[in-house]
């Protein structure tokens, strides 16, 4: 089995998971709880806010931003499988 059909395989098994399936964990879970954490930490050594604080408001726009990046990669996602099915 080469890359190209391999890739595909892949890539058939996330589209089947759902959009809302891969938005939500991908994006959401993923993307949003790992930055909101992330920059918690840098607000709270760069301004000594309290971290629970920081935490708390990155809680609020990045699982939001989260869904915006998730449904960003499932339409990359599609048209990559698409392509590669063309192939």
């Amino acid at each position: 089995m080469d890359d190209a059909a391999l890739e595909l395989q892949k890539l058939d098994a996330l589209v089947a998971k759902g959009k809302w399936y891969f938005i939500l964990v991908f994006g959401v879970l993923y993307w949003g709880m790992l930055t909101s954490l992330v920059v918690a930490l840098i607000h709270y050594f760069i301004s000594g806010d309290p971290f629970w604080a920081e935490l708390q408001r990155a809680l609020y726009i990045y699982p939001i931003g989260g869904i915006l990046f998730g449904w960003f990669a499932w339409v990359q996602i599609y048209r990559k499988r698409d392509k590669l099915r063309v192939q």
